[in-house]
């Protein structure tokens, strides 16, 4: 009986050390992550971290690393609304953990840069709105966009210089929309290889280039 026990307990410390190494395995994975801004392979990881110990830390970074990817990929796939949604749940969470309140101040930056596409037509608030939303979208199209200064693609050479990403071949631009100024919204980023399918990008940064001065500016 004796020896039974013994075993018993040897057996149950060998499981308890493989579920702590497990865990730190992939919490630091996670952690390594959110760095590159890969909230999709982060969420993976710190729910893998959560399934060995269900800890409050594990919690809340899989919650929030969740919100966060995504929130980005219905921001890339321009559903503002609904990336909306996920940005306001991970900014009123009460995070505790450091790396918890850098994702909470992420979402933040993220509601303000993608603000100005959840604006629904007709939203002005000068006497002439009821009638400018009565206009067609040929009228629309035909006007102050069309006089503009500057083209999307001389937009896009712009801000690649004030990147200078010729000295950066690992990154790559992509257009993302116009806001609500005329402005061009540009991201540029860094093309994750590790997971491809996944349609996640390990964002550098985001970059406006107002039409009418050429002038670039970051997007905070």
């Amino acid at each position: 009986m004796k020896k039974s026990f013994v075993i018993i307990v040897w057996m149950t410390l060998i499981a308890s050390g493989c579920v702590t190494r497990n865990f730190n395995s992939n919490m630091d994975l996670g952690k390594s992550q959110l760095h590159e801004e890969n909230y999709l392979e982060a969420h993976e990881a710190f729910e893998l971290a959560y399934k060995e110990a269900k800890t409050t830390k594990a919690k809340e970074l899989m919650d929030l690393s969740g919100f966060l990817a995504d929130g980005m990929k219905n921001y890339e796939d321009q559903v503002f609304k609904s990336a909306q949604v996920e940005f306001n749940a991970a900014s009123s969470y009460k995070a505790k953990s450091g790396e918890g309140k850098f994702l909470v101040s992420k979402a933040k930056e993220m509601i303000s840069v993608s603000q100005s596409d959840n604006i629904e037509p007709g939203d002005g608030t000068d006497d002439d709105s009821n009638t400018g939303s009565l206009k067609s979208s040929s009228e629309k199209q035909a006007g102050p966009a069309n006089d503009k200064a500057l083209s999307e693609n001389e937009a896009e050479k712009l801000v690649r210089a004030y990147v200078d990403m010729n000295k950066f071949p690992h990154l790559q631009i992509k257009y993302a929309r116009e806001d609500k100024k005329g402005n061009y919204i540009f991201q540029v980023y860094e093309a994750d290889h590790k997971s491809k399918g996944s349609g996640h990008r390990a964002t550098w940064g985001w970059y406006g280039v107002n039409a009418e001065t050429k002038a670039v500016f970051e997007v905070m």
